[in-house]
């Protein structure tokens, strides 16, 4: 578990009226799905014909292999857990040197636990761990719109080239309501975020692979965003064929060893969810055990957004497959990268790149 930053409750820093914590973790809006969602839309908990607001435990979901932060503060804390829970409940004094251990099991700042007893007598346990995911989601979601903010006038009818959401999801995805594609707008802007981040990050660091690099190809609408993370896997180990990734990463042993041809198919067709400690048994086999992983949470990400796509897609005629999703999933995000291109060339003086797809030109 991550070092936990000051308690974002506290932050009292405004930011066009709001708080830091307001800024960086806006709450979700209410949203409505048509159809039931796929393997990875699931997280959501979200049912046809209930609209709602998106629980942000789904962050968790996403981004682990828990079903919640208390499950996954439950794992970190391992047999100690109990000791934790009293302490925050309050329902009894915990000794220093309990403490000193939770601190350790869980990596949070010297203090921390001793601040926090008693805090949580019902409710969450620990929701500065929830916090935690929101600005995970939230800070480089903020970055990508903050730099997707400056206004490049159309050097044809002068309207802003960056202010484009509305026009293209009403033309490349016709009848999907405002809330709807904002949510999944959210999400890409997130990833996108990370990407611009990570880039920025490398210019001053030690050569390493790039996990957000090149997103488009997750998005491909050939395959499922985790068949294409799987595929990036088959050639970095000089694997032709799934089966000859089922044998590799069975001769590796550990739980490479419990990889059958069926579940990796499931996996790579999206019809099960394929765990994060699967992924980062292929990742370490590649030689990319951080980049890998990550990578494999964005092919996540993206595989939710087009579950989400596919499930609150209005049609009469027919239900929004797999590909009619994704695509216009991987068009947004290739729209997203042009966008970002155009609006740092502005912010540095330079004349924007204009040879881009816009938001009246057909659907991909």
């Amino acid at each position: 578990m991550e070092n936990l930053p000051p308690s974002l409750n506290s932050a009292k820093t405004n930011t066009s009226g709001m708080t830091v914590a307001e800024f960086l973790t806006p709450p979700f809006q209410q949203v409505s799905i048509f159809r039931k969602l796929g393997p990875y839309g699931r997280m959501l908990r979200l049912e046809p014909a209930n609209p709602k607001a998106p629980d942000p435990e789904f962050l968790v979901r996403l981004l682990t292999d828990h079903v919640g932060h208390q499950a996954h503060v439950r794992h970190g804390a391992g047999n100690h857990y109990k000791n934790l829970e009293n302490l925050l409940r309050g329902t009894h004094k915990a000794s220093s040197t309990t403490i000193d251990i939770l601190t350790k099991h869980l990596s949070l700042p010297q203090g921390y636990l001793e601040e926090k007893a008693g805090s949580a007598a019902d409710g969450p346990l620990m929701p500065d761990i929830l916090a935690l995911f929101k600005v995970i989601e939230g800070l480089p979601m903020r970055v990508t719109s903050i730099t997707l903010s400056s206004v490049v006038p159309c050097p044809c009818c002068g309207e802003n080239l960056l202010a484009d959401v509305d026009a293209w999801w009403s033309n490349h995805a016709p009848g999907i309501g405002s809330a709807e594609y904002h949510f999944v707008e959210r999400l890409l802007n997130a990833l996108v975020g990370v990407s611009l981040v990570e880039s920025f990050i490398a210019k001053y660091s030690e050569p390493a692979p790039l996990a957000f690099e090149n997103l488009d190809r997750l998005t491909n609408p050939l395959h499922h965003p985790i068949g294409n993370w799987i595929r990036e896997a088959q050639t970095s180990l000089s694997c032709k064929t799934l089966s000859a990734l089922v044998t590799a990463m069975q001769l590796r042993g550990g739980i490479g060893a419990t990889f059958s041809y069926g579940r990796l198919k499931k996996w790579s067709a999206g019809q099960d969810v394929m765990p994060l400690a699967a992924g980062e048994a292929i990742a370490e086999a590649c030689g990319q055990a951080k980049s890998g992983i990550k990578r494999l949470m964005a092919a996540r990400s993206i595989a939710l957004a087009t579950d989400f796509v596919a499930a609150s897609w209005p049609t009469t005629v027919h239900a929004v497959s797999r590909e009619e999703a994704q695509k216009v999933v991987h068009a947004r995000l290739v729209q997203l990268g042009i966008n970002l291109r155009i609006a740092i060339a502005a912010m540095a003086g330079q004349t924007p790149p204009l040879t881009r797809l816009s938001a009246n030109t057909a659907s991909s």
